[in-house]
């Protein structure tokens, strides 16, 4: 069952998620999740590139890949009343999609 996805938008979020939350690390890309009841049975989701990705051509399509990621697998598999912050590897842009697409299935159940 597909659930209603939030983007995480304030930087105060992305801190409380991080300092409290449960660090998952993968080959392509780390993960960072806490729950909140606050969420009200929604699943909120934030996506983070850093520069030392590479350039913005870069860091924009690591973050597109995130978001489709997010689309497909968080919203079908992620658990409701949930923050999930994707953080973006070197390794995002060599693999497939459908190994990635796996790779985060793995690490959400």
């Amino acid at each position: 069952m597909a659930h209603s996805l939030i983007t995480i938008k304030k930087r105060s979020t992305f801190v409380y998620v991080k300092d409290h939350g449960k660090h998952i690390r993968s080959s392509s890309f780390n993960i960072q999740k806490i729950e909140d009841l606050k969420l009200e049975k929604m699943i909120a989701v934030g996506y983070t590139a850093t520069k030392r990705l590479g350039n913005a051509v870069i860091r924009n399509k690591c973050k597109r890949i995130m978001r489709e990621l997010a689309k497909k697998i968080i919203s079908k598999y992620g658990k409701i009343n949930f923050y999930y912050v994707i953080i973006a590897k070197s390794n995002l842009l060599k693999k497939p999609f459908k190994e990635i697409e796996l790779e985060l299935k793995k690490l959400i159940i």
